[in-house]
């Protein structure tokens, strides 16, 4: 007897469950998606983001589910963590053709050496379609620190929810 109660509130159990991710599943795998985003840009002053902040960036891209965009972005850089790297944070509005927007942070670290920046973003919201996105990944720029103008090219690579 304790063993086909056991097995019945297991099979209970199992049924509560299996229910319970059939109605969050689809919800969850609907609004999850790949997110890729490619931009060019150029800073006022990377440096400006240590000594007057924030840096101010303009660029424009190709990015999954916006197709080509504007983006426009802010840094601050705080003293180096070892020679020449700096850790740093901002935000970036991307707008898309149809004017729909998508903002994040991201915080990481310049090598002032290299110009390399590697770090984190996460989606924070935006309007339009996007007025509610989460998620977040991975970017890697490259800012030729030794130009006036600073030129940068960036990638992200993560998920999106919207």
């Amino acid at each position: 007897m304790f063993r086909s109660l056991n097995l019945r509130r297991l099979s209970v159990l199992g049924l509560a469950l299996l229910l319970t991710l059939a109605t969050v599943s689809p919800a969850v795998a609907k609004n999850d998606r790949p997110f890729k985003g490619q931009a060019t840009g150029t800073w006022d002053n990377i440096f400006n983001g240590l000594f007057n902040p924030p840096a101010n960036f303009a660029g424009v891209g190709p990015v999954t589910h916006m197709g080509l965009t504007t983006q426009q972005g802010t840094a601050i850089l705080g003293p180096p963590i070892a020679e020449g790297v700096f850790p740093g944070f901002g935000s970036v509005t991307i707008t898309a053709a149809n004017g729909d927007q998508l903002t994040l942070n991201y915080e990481g670290l310049l090598n002032a050496a290299t110009g390399e920046g590697i770090g984190v973003v996460t989606f924070t919201g935006g309007t339009g379609r996007f007025a509610n996105a989460t998620g977040g990944g991975t970017y890697y720029a490259i800012i030729d620190l030794s130009l006036p103008n600073q030129p940068m090219t960036l990638s992200v690579d993560g998920r999106i929810n919207y």
